[in-house]
């Protein structure tokens, strides 16, 4: 009995001291004051310093007051959903450090192209093809694709061709920009000045990138750098060229009605060698 009756006493005393505690914990909590914002980032899509920029002045316009502010009166479960509201995040963490420091802890969305539309309209596209606003403060380098919105169903699988060509040391340094001026005809401009590069759609990329190089390799440098105006890799083993002495209203299809076309004369691609150079018939 007397077992039962010290065990009761010291569970008391437990559930006292504990009460006790939380009690007192709380009241020291309700003193303490956040006395600065430890931001972090995750991941590398961004320079560090664009991305700071970029969070201190969504901050900057947060209605609640933060730095100075008791810990107990700072909402982090709010602050986060406001942080999230912006589409640059992919995600948003918020805590307090031992120090009373707030944490906030971001990820920025990897923009993988940023899209001029109609009317100049401008954002980015992540991987999941997620759009991003063209916010000043979160300027991020990457290709360029002018897209009218009405080939907007069409960019998904663009940015399959912009990815490829993104990550392959040969063919990425080349291109400036990307155009889609149709499904079957999207629009290569490379930092070369001169020419364009109709790609055709999004398939046989590795075939048309073999192409190119072939093209810029061994038919430019023997034709001359200004012979052609549009180079078109959308047919299957050929490489079609139209001369630049004359005008063209489109970067369109090709079609042989009468123009000069070295549609024949070029040679196929699945049979170029390194010594092999483009024969000039016209």
């Amino acid at each position: 009995m007397w077992k039962t009756i010290v065990k009761s006493i010291l569970c008391l005393l437990l559930v006292g001291y504990v009460a006790f505690a939380f009690a007192f914990v709380h009241e020291e909590n309700a003193k303490r004051v956040c006395p600065a914002i430890d931001l972090r980032i995750e991941g590398k899509s961004l320079p560090d310093s664009i991305v700071r920029q970029g969070v201190n002045s969504q901050l900057a316009k947060y209605k609640k007051k933060l730095v100075g502010q008791q810990l107990e009166k700072i909402d982090l479960q709010n602050l986060e959903n406001y942080l999230r509201n912006f589409s640059n995040f992919e995600s948003v963490e918020c805590s307090f450090n031992p120090d009373s420091r707030l944490r906030i802890t971001v990820a920025p969305i990897k923009a993988e192209v940023r899209v001029f539309s109609d009317n100049e309209t401008s954002y980015y596209i992540n991987r999941y093809g997620k759009r991003i606003p063209a916010d000043a403060e979160f300027f991020i380098d990457v290709p360029i694709l002018i897209a009218p919105r009405k080939y907007d169903q069409l960019i998904p699988s663009v940015l399959n061709v912009i990815r490829y060509a993104n990550n392959d040391p040969d063919l990425g340094p080349l291109i400036g920009l990307y155009k889609i001026d149709g499904p079957n005809d999207i629009i290569i401009i490379p930092r070369l000045q001169g020419h364009v590069i109709n790609f055709g759609d999004t398939t046989r990329i590795s075939e048309k990138k073999a192409a190119i190089l072939t093209a810029y390799r061994q038919i430019l440098p023997a034709k001359g750098w200004n012979t052609y105006d549009t180079i078109s890799v959308k047919f299957k083993d050929q490489i079609v060229a139209t001369r630049s002495n004359k005008a063209i209203s489109t970067h369109g299809a090709l079609e042989d009605d009468g123009i000069d076309l070295e549609e024949a004369t070029l040679p196929e691609v699945g049979n170029i060698n390194t010594n092999n150079t483009a024969q000039d018939n016209g």
